[in-house]
Order: C-alpha cells, then sequence, then structure tokens
C-alpha cells in the first residue's frame, strides 16, 4: 500500500531566523497497552487504535534546525540500529534514505551539519547516528558534534541496564571512538538557539530540546509526549523509567508551553508533527500546528 503523502511529508516551521523542518524516518509498531500505562483500551484506542497485536502504529519524526550558525540536527529516528527478526517485532517500515540522506534531500550538505542533539538514547530515537557501511557502524554526519547527557550515555552503555533491550550499544560506540561525542551534565545550552531541559521520567536523564530566537520558541519533546493523544497529563506510558517524574515534568512546563505559545515538536504521532498546547480550565487540550 502506497503511504498516504500527508502523514509522510516534511514540514518546515519558522521560529524567527529559525526554520524547523520534521523529517520522516518510517514507522514502528509497539504495544498499546505500555504506550499508555495505566489509561483503560476503551479510552486510548478511540485515539490511536491497535492493530490485531494490539500494537499502534507510530512515527519517526528527527528535526533539521537551520539557524544563522548552521543546520543542527535533533534525534535521529531508528535507522539501522534494529535488524534481523526484530524488524518483524516492531514492524519497523523505514522508508529508505539514511539520517544524512534524508537532510540532502532538504538541500542541506551533509558535511554542513556540525551538531546532532539527542533527549535520549533508546534505539528508536538514536539508531540513526550511526549507518551500516560494509556492516559497520559510521556516523552519519563524519564533521558533527553529537549531543547527549552524559548520564544517559552512561545508561545506554552498561551490560547491566534494567532496560537494556531499548539501547543498542553497537549503533552508538562509533561516536565515542571517533571523537564526535559531546556529553552534558543537565539542563543548559548545546548551541545557539537550542538547549537542554532535563526532564526525566522516560529515561532517567531524558531531556527536551528548546528551540528559541527571542520570543519565538519550540520545543522537541522526544518521548515526553509521544503522540498528540498523550497529552492530558495521566497519560503516561508505561515504557517510561519513572512514570512519577513524568507526570511532574509534565505539570511544570505545560504552563511554560501555554503562557509562552510554545510550538511543540510531536515525534511519534502518526499524523500530527507539531501541536501547542490551550489551557480547558483544570485539563490541557491541544490545537495542531500545520
Amino acid at each position: 500500500m502506497t503511504p498516504d503523502p500527508a502523514l509522510i511529508a516534511t514540514p518546515t516551521y519558522h521560529l524567527g531566523r529559525l526554520r524547523v523542518t520534521c523529517l520522516f524516518d518510517g514507522w514502528l509498531l509497539l504495544d498499546g497497552g505500555a504506550m499508555f500505562g495505566v489509561v483503560p483500551k476503551t479510552l486510548w484506542e478511540k485515539k490511536l487504535p491497535a492493530d490485531a497485536l494490539n500494537r499502534v502504529k507510530l512515527a519517526l519524526r528527527p528535526l533539521l534546525v537551520r539557524t544563522p550558525a548552521g543546520p543542527v540536527v535533533v534525534e535521529s529516528g531508528v535507522g539501522d540500529a534494529i535488524t534481523g527478526k526484530f524488524v518483524d517485532i516492531y514492524g519497523i517500515q523505514r522508508m529508505g534514505p539514511t539520517l544524512d540522506e534524508q537532510v540532502a534531500a532538504q538541500g542541506v550538505d551533509p558535511a554542513e551539519v556540525k551538531h546532532v542533539v539527542l533527549t535520549h538514547l533508546h534505539w528508536d530515537h538514536s539508531g540513526g547516528c550511526c549507518k551500516l557501511v560494509k556492516d559497520r557502524y559510521r556516523p552519519c554526519f563524519p564533521n558533527a558534534t553529537y549531543h547527549v547527557q552524559e548520564a544517559e550515555w552512561d545508561t545506554a552503555m552498561a551490560a547491566n541496564n534494567v532496560h537494556k533491550a531499548s539501547y543498542v550499544p553497537a549503533s552508538l560506540v562509533p561516536l565515542k571512538e571517533e571523537g564526535r561525542l559531546k556529553l552534558h551534565g543537565g539542563s543548559g545550552p548545546v548551541v545557539e538557539g537550542l538547549r537542554f531541559e532535563l526532564t526525566r521520567g522516560h529515561t532517567k536523564n531524558h531531556a527536551v530540546v528548546w528551540i528559541e530566537d527571542g520570543e519565538a520558541n519550540g520545543c522537541f519533546m522526544g518521548d515526553l509526549i509521544e503522540t498528540s493523544a498523550h497529552v492530558p497529563l495521566p497519560w503516561i506510558s508505561a515504557y517510561d523509567y519513572c512514570t512519577g517524574e513524568s507526570f511532574k515534568a509534565r505539570q511544570r512546563l505545560y504552563p511554560q508551553f501555554a503562557d509562552r505559545r510554545t510550538l511543540l515538536f510531536i515525534y511519534h504521532d502518526p499524523a500530527v508533527a507539531a501541536i501547542r498546547l490551550l489551557r480547558d480550565q483544570s485539563k490541557w487540550d491541544f490545537e495542531v500546528v500545520s
């Protein structure tokens, strides 16, 4: 079946001098019950229907941010990290191009990308950092520095990590071996116009990425809000390391997002690339931004 062009589109948004393009790295299928935690299926399936195996379809939408200082990539898709039987288990459907090829398709020379920023290192978010070249992983952007939280890197590399199935260290190690890795210790600036804010929750050291130029601002949510269906405060994935931390981060950030009219970039939504939060008395709703 030919994919709906509207669902795999790569829209561009303007934030002051910054241009943000939502790329598209394909689809994966994850268990709906796990994706919505304590929320009953009778509620979540109205927003995100499941297949016969109870899996929901999720998109993979990295960002290309054009800044005055040069292009920056945020997140990397699944790329070549998952191989063999796990491609079928997770229902991975990639469109074909690697991350650098996706960037080139937007008219940006991959050699000009000097920074790649990652919210966390689960394989569906970091698997495209490197690509397989003759069965060996090599960085997609050989001139780029890859930015990630130091404690998140340590977790990804740990053999005794209880969530180790969520990481593919082999697809990440070349970043360190080739001197392309910069480790951060919490919230703070990454490059001009982009900064980390540590949220924890989904992983022990998950961080969202603010994209700002004066009053114009956006925020790449990583897995703090996986899809637009996850906007209600308690609708938190059971995949989260600590749902309580995710809830507290949402409580803290939602009023800021509403007050600042922040454009929220949603990584996994199958149909929506960006939203704005709306206050609905004591609850939260959203509007789609096309």
